[in-house]
This record gives structure tokens, sequence and C-alpha cells, in this order.
């Protein structure tokens, strides 16, 4: 699949998004590689165009009629190379391809329409980069000599084209479109008379267009009677009263938004020294555990009276940092502490101790050690524990 886009570097999935994954399938069930492309066919502004039986003119498109011309772009229009001669007829003419997807967007000309296009397989070579609505509207005659569009009757066709061999109609921008539409069905007035001003307000009424829609910012803050009026509304009393009264609110909840603030912070400083609180105590809880763990262990591991001294006088050393773990925590203490006993008792007195099966008293429970009664440990040459 290929798509093609020439309206200010509209994004290969933005034209996607706008066609739908599922009409993308149904195309590609009979082109495997389909070529799409991106046109405005009309935005807000002028356009100039031929007129069929009159010629060139410049027409004027209100935000209302483009509404109407995005309706009238029907998914299924189909796609000509080039206008036919002084006519919007298709008899003779070979459709090049076909509407699939339309979009309504707002940019920097305003209100306009995307017409997205497939090309058919045997036309993709053709360099087609403007387009031209074919179109059956109603115009009517504004000051300046100029038309401006009533309504929009039917959209018979998209005509295309390379831009070196034909020039849009709406300006500002790469790909635009210009109007062909019959003469018979406009209001056009051979006298090119100018109207009067209960005229024009009757054509904007018709037209169900607003001031602003006709007029900017700056051109309706310039009218007097606007502008008396604006005057007017700010200098009243009820004017003053309200800004006297939306300053008071202001203040007020800026005030409120103060004191928030501080209980926000007053609240969190709270919690902070309740939950600094509630692990202190834990962890002492936790702690005072340490003397029932260790009677415990002096059975389970069948500690001797030295490694049973040892531990007891540094017990008040163990600091667990996990509550829940307390007990996987003290038997790592109580490994460290008999490690820490053995160490001493052979670097400073010389003593180590044995083995039992290959394991160091303490260490785990294992069976009891010899008899301290028995014999061997009474004969001073077998037992270094003993001076002469």
């Amino acid at each position: 699949m290929r798509i093609q886009a020439k309206l200010q570097c509209m994004a290969d999935n933005e034209i996607a998004a706008i066609i739908g994954p599922e009409r993308i399938r149904e195309i590609k069930k009979e082109d495997p590689q389909p070529l799409f492309k991106a046109f405005v066919v009309g935005h807000e502004g002028e356009a100039k165009g031929n007129l069929v039986g009159v010629g060139n003119v410049i027409k004027r498109w209100y935000q209302s009629m483009i509404k109407k011309l995005f309706a009238k772009v029907n998914v299924g229009l189909e796609l000509f190379n080039g206008h036919a001669s002084d006519t919007n007829n298709h008899e003779g003419r070979t459709s090049i391809g076909r509407v699939v997807a339309k979009k309504l967007i707002n940019d920097f000309r305003g209100l306009s329409v995307v017409a997205v296009c497939y090309i058919y397989p045997n036309f993709r070579h053709l360099p087609l980069d403007v387009a031209s609505i074919e179109a059956d509207v109603e115009m009517e005659y504004e000051p300046g000599a100029n038309l401006f569009v009533t309504d929009v009757n039917d959209v018979t066709g998209i005509a295309l084209a390379s831009s070196k061999m034909e020039t849009p109609g709406f300006p500002g921008a790469t790909l635009l479109g210009q109007l062909q539409a019959f003469a018979t069905k406009s209001h056009y007035k051979e006298n090119c008379m100018t109207p009067t001003a209960e005229e024009i307000r009757s054509m904007i009424r018709e037209a169900e267009l607003q001031p602003s829609d006709v007029f900017g910012p700056k051109e309706l803050t310039a009218d007097p009677f606007v502008s008396e009026r604006m005057k007017e509304k700010i200098a009243s009393p009820e004017s003053f009263y309200e800004l006297r009264k939306l300053n008071k609110t202001l203040a007020e909840t800026e005030r409120r938004l103060a004191d928030l603030d501080k209980e926000k912070k007053t609240l969190e400083e709270k919690v902070k020294t309740q939950d600094a609180t509630i692990t202190k105590s834990t962890l002492e809880n936790a702690k005072s555990r340490a003397v029932p763990l260790f009677e415990k262990a002096k059975t389970d591991r069948k500690l001797d009276d030295r490694q049973v001294k040892f531990v007891q006088a540094r017990l008040a050393r163990f600091s667990p940092t996990k509550p829940e773990d307390v007990e996987k925590e003290f038997n790592t203490y109580l490994d460290a502490e008999i490690d820490e006993c053995g160490r001493l008792a052979k670097d400073v007195f010389g003593i180590e101790d044995k083995t039992v099966d290959g394991k160091k008293p303490g260490a785990e429970p294992h069976e009891p050690l010899p008899d301290a009664t028995d014999s061997k440990y009474l004969d001073p040459a077998k037992n270094p524990m003993i001076k002469i």
C-alpha cells in the first residue's frame, strides 16, 4: 500500500486513519498496493473558477457553505483527469479513481474539506497534485463585483490534474479545488448593480451568518455602535460592583488555598512522625524478642557455656531491620556471634572449637558433645586447658 499526500505534509498514518482499516482491506483485495492521495477540494475565502456558460469568475465561500460542500462530497464520487470543456457531464470521460474518505478540518485557511482519493492502478503514473470540484451551486452578487456561494445542490465529480498544467482556484495550499458550476442554477445578476443595505442584511440572514462570520474582531470593535455599548457596559455601576465582588472572591480563594496548603503540610508532618513512631515501636518490639529467641537457640543448637556467656554479653547489639523477618535475622546474627566467639577463643586463648561430624559446636542442632567428665579430658597431656 502506498499513501501520498500534498496537504501540509499530511502523514501516511493520518490519511490511513481517515480512510479506516476496514475500507483499506476491502480495496487491497482488488489492488494489493493501492495509491491514495489527499486533496483540499474547498476552503473558506475566495476561489477562481470557470462558471459554465459565463467564464472565469471570483466567488467567496463562507464557512456555512464549506460545511454544505463537505456534506455533498460523497464517498464513491468519481475522479477524472482534468475537466471536460464547458460542461460537467461525465459522458465520454474515463474515471481514474474515486473518493474513499473525507474529513472537515480547521487550519490556517479556516474550515477546509479534505477528500482522500483512491487512484486506479492504470493511472498511478499521472502527476496529479491539484484537485477541482465539479458542482451545482447557487450564488448571489455582493459589493465589489464578486459572487458569494449561497447553496451547494450537488457535487458531480472531482477533476485531478498537474499543477504544471492547471492552476487551482482556491489559493493558499498545494492541493486545492477550482469550481465548475452550471450558470442556469445560479442567481447571477447580469446588471451587477450594487445591492442596498437592506438587501445585504437579507443575504446575511438567508445565509444564517453571524456578524463574526463576516467581520473580524478588529472591524467589530471599530464599529461606533459596538464600541459605545462596550464602554457603557464596562463603566456601569453593575459592572463595577461585579468586578469588586469578583476581586473579593479571588482574594478569599487565594487565602483559603494558602490555608489548605499549610494544613496539608501540617498533616504530612504528622503522618511522617506517626510513621516514624510506628516503625521505631515495631523494631523495638522485634528486638525484644531476641531474649526468648536466644533461649530457644541455646537448646536447639546445644551451645556450651562459653558461647552462651559470649552471646549474652553482646545480645544488646542485635538490631533487626525487618520486623517480619526477625527470626531469620536473629539466626544470621547468632551465626556471626558464634563464629566471632570461636575466632577470639582461638586467636586470644589458643582454643579451637572441635567439630563433630564436620560441624562446629553451636552452628546448628547436632548430637551432644562428649561428656566433659571423660577421663581423657582430665589428662593434662590431652587437655590444653589444664595448666601445670
